[in-house]
C-alpha cells in the first residue's frame, strides 16, 4: 500500500471518529433530566484513552516507515 493511500485511509478514520462523537456528546446537551456526571466522565475517560492508543499507534507506524 503506498503511502497516499494510508494517509487517505487515516484521515477518513479521524473523521469519522471526529464525526462519531457527536452521535455521543451533542445528545447530553438536550437531555431533560441532570446527567449523572459520574457515567460522563468514564465516558469521557475512555474517549480519551481510545484517542491516546489511535495517536500512540499512528506515531509508532510513523516511525516504522
Amino acid at each position: 500500500m503506498d503511502e497516499k493511500k494510508l494517509a487517505l485511509i487515516i484521515a477518513g478514520l479521524l473523521i469519522l471518529g471526529f464525526f462519531s462523537l457527536f452521535i455521543i456528546i451533542v445528545p447530553w446537551f438536550n437531555w431533560a433530566r441532570q446527567p449523572d456526571w459520574g457515567a460522563v466522565a468514564i465516558d469521557n475517560l475512555l474517549m480519551v484513552l481510545v484517542g491516546a492508543a489511535i495517536a500512540y499507534g499512528i506515531y509508532m507506524g510513523s516511525k516504522t516507515m
